[in-house]
């Protein structure tokens, strides 16, 4: 088992080197301007916009376009880079991403450019505002909700017994209450919480199975997630416990039934966000109906 969790490790680390390298491609092909955010202890300046002129496996290097002169100061400082990218997966769309690193190094080059050398970034994660929206569900959203203690790639599902699943303790008080595309919160009554999960930590791993329809009668979406347990809030007036988990990787099913984790590609589970923009634009409508 040690030997499968060091392999899984290996792997995803490897993926997210690729997923890093390949956005950065993208970057420096496509000429995209990222802007610069500085702490404001670092600079007042708000419009700093570069350019990435090259990359190696340890840093990139931005052309500033924005500075007359560089000096030391800079150096060490935290940066969040803001940019716009066309998908090269699917044609005309444009994502809107941000990653954050610090400078290594400051140089002025001959022809007067300021040069800056960040540290590799370890992600990229979604600017878009859809990533952080969080919206109410019920179970004609998500139908099915099944979950274990995680998982490792390679894991027989036949070997697999769920803590909790929806099939069977949704009448004993499991409930999905809000989704957004990086994370979720579960409620589940204390009496259930107490016989299937009596001990929760913080930071501790989980499995999830879900299925997602845009509305009911709609064909079902089948999601794997890896998620961290971020806090617990326990109501003893409603006798239920809040669970709010973000999400940390995906996977899906080989054809031998094993389970198979890959990094999550800036920040979110691929095809959870359509679903969650359309629940809550249905969440809006419904909201002025019932206002008119």
């Amino acid at each position: 088992m040690c030997a499968l969790w060091a392999k899984a490790d290996e792997e995803d680390s490897a993926r997210k080197r690729k997923l890093v390298q390949d956005m950065l491609e993208d970057i420096r092909d496509q000429r995209a301007k990222l802007k610069l955010d500085f702490d404001k202890s670092v600079t007042s300046l708000k419009e700093i916009t570069a350019t990435l002129i090259e990359y190696d496996e340890e840093s990139l290097t931005l052309e500033v376009t924005a500075l007359k002169g560089a000096s030391g100061t800079w150096i060490g400082a935290g940066v969040s880079c803001f940019f716009r990218i066309r998908d090269r997966e699917a044609r005309g769309r444009e994502q809107f991403l941000t990653f954050s690193a610090r400078v290594k190094s400051v140089e002025q080059r001959p022809s007067g450019m300021v040069h800056f050398v960040l540290g590799l970034p370890d992600t990229f994660k979604s600017a878009q505002l859809r990533r952080s929206v969080r919206v109410s569900v019920d179970q004609r959203k998500v139908p099915t909700l099944r979950f274990w203690r995680e998982l490792p790639s390679g894991t027989t599902l036949a070997e697999a017994e769920p803590l909790l699943d929806s099939a069977r303790d949704a009448k004993r008080g499991l409930k999905v209450d809000n989704f957004s595309a990086n994370g979720m919160r579960l409620l589940v009554k204390n009496a259930l919480m107490h016989e299937a999960l009596p001990e929760q930590k913080k930071g501790e791993r989980f499995s999830f199975q879900f299925q997602a329809v845009a509305e009911p009668g709609s064909p079902v979406a089948t999601f794997w997630v890896n998620a961290t347990l971020r806090n617990v809030f326990s109501d003893m007036q409603k006798g239920e416990t809040a669970l709010g988990f973000e999400f940390l990787s995906e996977g899906f099913v080989d054809e031998d039934q094993r389970l198979v984790w890959r990094p999550l590609k800036f920040d979110e589970v691929d095809g959870l966000g359509k679903f969650v923009f359309k629940w809550n634009l249905d969440l809006y409508r419904e909201k002025g109906i019932g206002q008119g």
